[in-house]
């Protein structure tokens, strides 16, 4: 159980630095843990951010969960910068969402175990 919340804990770091980068300095993060899954879902007020970049995210997070090198992926969160970073927490995940609304960013990620 403490591994499973220390993972959530990293993917709501790389969510909350990716919108810190896009100029946000308010977030709101949602955290619910069912029982067979956990869900993310962080919303944030991005200044710096474009349609193309918004297009780049949406991209990098469809990537497909990968759980047969899940673990290589863990230990390379944190060390690459960009839309490398988004596509492994993508990698990570079996649904994910982003939605930008007038000027609020939405970042949905959900973990099925």
């Amino acid at each position: 159980m403490r591994i499973k919340f220390e993972k959530t804990m990293k993917i709501a770091s790389e969510l909350l630095s990716y919108c810190h980068r896009m100029g946000a300095s308010e977030f709101h993060l949602d955290i619910t843990e069912g029982n067979h899954a956990v869900s993310l879902v962080i919303r944030a007020k991005p200044e710096h951010i474009t349609i193309e970049a918004m297009e780049r995210l949406r991209i990098a997070l469809e990537a497909p969960r990968q759980r047969e090198i899940e673990q290589d992926y863990w230990e390379l969160m944190g060390e690459v910068e960009g839309s490398s970073e988004m596509t492994l927490l993508g990698m990570l995940c079996d649904e994910t969402s982003v939605v930008y609304e007038g000027d609020e960013l939405t970042i949905t990620l959900v973990r099925y175990d």
